[in-house]
């Protein structure tokens, strides 16, 4: 694959990890906890595998994450309405990601 659709992919994945995270972190269902958990590593493992084909340069990760927060805010509103959240956690979750996966 081509970096431009790496990328995509990679914004994918971030997304997915994030809101499993968020909603891991604020649901009231015990019995989601490991399947969401075991989500979350899987989604993590496939972000670092797809990072690391290619460098990121600064454009690259500022487009990434712009892309990603809003689509965090469109799936959690669109799967998960049940879930409240702050806007300050999907930003900090996403910098974590990014400064994790992207500075390779």
């Amino acid at each position: 694959m081509g970096k431009n659709s790496d990328r995509e992919s990679l914004i994918r994945l971030i997304v997915n990890t994030v809101v499993h995270e968020i909603v891991l972190d604020r649901t009231n269902k015990p019995e989601s906890k490991n399947f969401l958990a075991s989500e979350v590593i899987e989604y993590r493992s496939q972000t670092e595998k797809t990072a690391k084909k290619h460098h990121w340069n600064i454009d690259d990760k500022a487009l990434i994450e712009q892309k990603a927060q809003t689509k965090v805010k469109e799936r959690l509103v669109l799967k998960y309405s049940d879930i409240s959240y702050q806007e300050q956690d999907i930003i900090n979750k996403l910098n974590l990601i990014i400064n994790k996966f992207l500075l390779l």
